[in-house]
């Protein structure tokens, strides 16, 4: 997939220098640090800065267009971090005993394609679209079901994703019709991902539904003895439905997953939201999670599959979230999941506009509950974003 991946970008980035003499350049520079603080590890930092190239040229008159962004991330100071604080203390004996270490140690740079793709509306309702770019479907605000092509952070779940190389084809009509077909290409086809999704408004009930089937090699689990990652093919359906019921909004997305190593699972999440007159956003979603192991203590495979591929520990959430507008520069909101094992996070977030091109987002989590559950306790997290447009 990687070969595709920078062979398809390279080959973008030289239609847009050939075809398009002057595509129009923005972006945005972002820096980030976070402070962590457990009382085994101690506190841990991380300082990182960010540079976001945006490219976009033609599209205008039915020609092709190119989009695409180039990014250069630049973390300061240490580059390694104890992830011991995310674990339970059983969990962390159990590396121990593997001879896992329990750090992680990032690139002290990357430079990456997090988007390059050409998109040609070929009829009036349909656009065809090829490279590195957004396959994201589903209505869930902390977990998306079905799809199975990225992965959300759970503390910051609408922060930008990067791109999967693709072929995507769309055909939309009437109102929320649409037929969407991905191919996601891997070196043989037998590996390669596809997708399909199909969707219409029903006006008599004022819904969006659609169905989902994906066929994907899954590399989101490890072995439960070697606890080494594992690829497998994966096949699902899914459903996705969103409108109104008694003046709620409502939406409903899940999927139910065949794999060629483990027992069929579902996953479901389904959530409601309604805003008061005084402007107060308030909201509420529940995952319930079949792929997991529904008794404490979870396997460490699990553990580290969250850490790697930010997969759910534990059979579900509850999740209830509040959002305030309190002027038109700042804004902030405190959302809370609790685990059925009896755990949980607050995870609070203020948004500020400091100018017309920057932004300062502050926002973290604090965990709390049983040792063993699926939010250790006692781990305190604040992160600070700013970011200034150009």
């Amino acid at each position: 997939m990687g070969r595709v991946t920078a062979v398809s970008a390279a080959a973008f980035a030289l239609a847009a220098h050939l075809v398009f003499a002057q595509p129009e350049i923005s972006g945005y520079y972002e820096h980030t640090f976070q402070a962590d603080y457990e009382e085994r590890a101690g506190e841990t930092l991380l300082d990182a800065s960010k540079v976001r190239l945006e490219l976009q040229s033609g599209g205008d008159d039915g020609s092709v267009e190119f989009r695409g962004n180039i990014n250069v991330i630049r973390y300061h100071g240490d580059i390694s971090y104890d992830v011991t604080p995310y674990l339970p203390d059983e969990i962390v004996r159990t590396l121990r005993l593997h001879r896992i270490p329990a750090e992680v140690k990032l690139d002290r740079q990357r430079i990456y394609l997090d988007n390059a793709f050409l998109t040609w509306r070929a009829l009036e309702h349909m656009r065809v679209r090829a490279g590195k770019q957004q396959l994201a479907w589903g209505p869930g605000y902390s977990i998306n079901p079905t799809d199975l092509f990225h992965e959300k952070t759970l503390i910051d779940p609408t922060y930008e994703k990067e791109g999967v190389t693709a072929l995507r084809l769309d055909y939309r009509w009437g109102i929320g019709g649409q037929l969407a077909a991905i191919i996601a290409p891997d070196d043989r086809f037998e590996t390669s991902g596809y997708a399909l999704r199909a969707g219409v408004y029903i006006p008599p009930v004022g819904y969006d539904v659609a169905i989902t089937v994906h066929s994907v090699t899954d590399s989101t689990s490890l072995h439960p003895r070697t606890l080494l990652p594992r690829t497998q093919r994966r096949e699902a359906v899914g459903l996705e439905f969103t409108g109104s019921l008694f003046g709620l909004g409502v939406w409903c997305e899940g999927n139910w997953n065949r794999l060629e190593d483990e027992q069929d699972f579902y996953r479901v999440v389904a959530g409601v939201d309604y805003t008061l007159e005084s402007g107060i956003y308030l909201m509420g979603e529940v995952l319930y999670n079949g792929r997991a192991n529904f008794d404490t203590p979870y396997p460490a495979r699990d553990w580290l599959a969250n850490l790697a591929y930010a997969e759910p520990v534990g059979p579900g959430w509850a999740l209830i979230g509040t959002r305030y507008e309190f002027s038109l520069l700042v804004s902030g909101g405190v959302y809370g999941f609790l685990a059925p094992d009896g755990t949980g996070m607050l995870n609070p977030r203020l948004d500020i506009s400091l100018a017309q091109n920057a932004d300062l987002a502050l926002f973290g989590a604090w965990t709390f509950g049983a040792e063993d559950g699926s939010f250790p306790p006692g781990l305190v997290s604040g992160i600070a974003r700013a970011t200034v447009y150009f």
